[in-house]
Formats: C-alpha cells, structure tokens, sequence
C-alpha cells in the first residue's frame, strides 16, 4: 500500500499515453455514501486555469507516478479533445462515459528473465 495525500493527487500533472501533458489534476468527487471516488476533474487548456476545459476522468484512467509526481491518464489526446465538458456548477454524477470506453489499456507487464534457464 502506498498513501498519497488527496491535496497532493488534486494538484498533478496530467499526462497523456505519450508522455504529452494534457492538463492538470484539480478535484476528484467522492461518493460519500459508497465511499468511492468516483471521478477525477481534469483542467484541459486554458491559461493559469481561466477557460479550461473540465472533464470527467473515470478513475479507472489515471494511476500516480510518485517518482515523477504526475498523473498518467490511460486516454488519447484526441480523445480528450473530443470530449464535452463539465459544468462545475451543475456537477454531473458520473465520469464521462466517452472517455472510460476509449481509455486504453495499462501496458502489460513484462515478464522477468531473472533465474530463467
């Protein structure tokens, strides 16, 4: 188990498959009754966070990387480009279904050749 602090999650850098940034981290919305998390707020575009996009990431999608501090995001660029966002005002209840379909698949792990004959 490896704890990170939600401020310190909310606050990353996003980046794409390729290693492209995409935006920042800046919320994630938790179903208190489930207690689940049920999605992260990505902030695409804009300039020091006026006019970005926001967008519903499923959480599903993203996995931490401590060593780089940042968020990898399993969706194209594209993809997100696509995407409609979401009013912070009138949150919706779910992650954008649009990007949980098209996210692709974490990388398969490589087996190790240690003590392989």
């Amino acid at each position: 188990m490896r704890l990170v602090t939600a401020n310190t999650l909310s606050t990353v850098e996003a980046l794409s498959p390729a290693g492209e940034s995409v935006g920042k981290i800046v919320d994630f919305m938790v179903d208190t009754e489930r207690q689940s998390v049920v999605y992260g707020v990505l902030a695409v575009g804009g300039v020091l966070g006026v006019g970005a996009k926001m967008l519903a990431v499923p959480p599903s999608s993203l996995s931490y990387d401590s060593g780089r501090r940042c968020m990898n995001l399993a969706v194209d660029t594209a993809v997100l480009d696509e995407a409609s966002g979401i009013d912070r005002s009138n949150l919706p209840g779910h992650a954008n279904r649009d990007l949980l379909a098209r996210a692709q698949p974490p990388p398969a792990l490589k087996p190790t050749t240690r003590n392989q004959r």
